[in-house]
């Protein structure tokens, strides 16, 4: 039995894939209200279908 290492998506993953930057991607993951309506859903769709994780260790810094 072989077990697929799960591989975590980051911020920088979602903002390079919807090339956008990394404060934009997570400014609308926050559910800023600097960042328009379009752009937050896309975002957080975006991180939602790809099962996106907040690091916990990274927010607490």
């Amino acid at each position: 039995m072989s077990l697929m290492k799960s591989e975590s998506i980051t911020i920088k993953d979602i903002a390079k894939t919807l090339n956008l930057s990394f404060s934009t991607v997570s400014r609308a993951l926050k559910d800023s209200y600097k960042i328009s309506e379009p752009i937050r859903k896309k975002v957080q769709e975006y991180a939602k279908e790809h099962h996106y994780n907040p690091n916990l260790l990274a927010q607490a810094l």
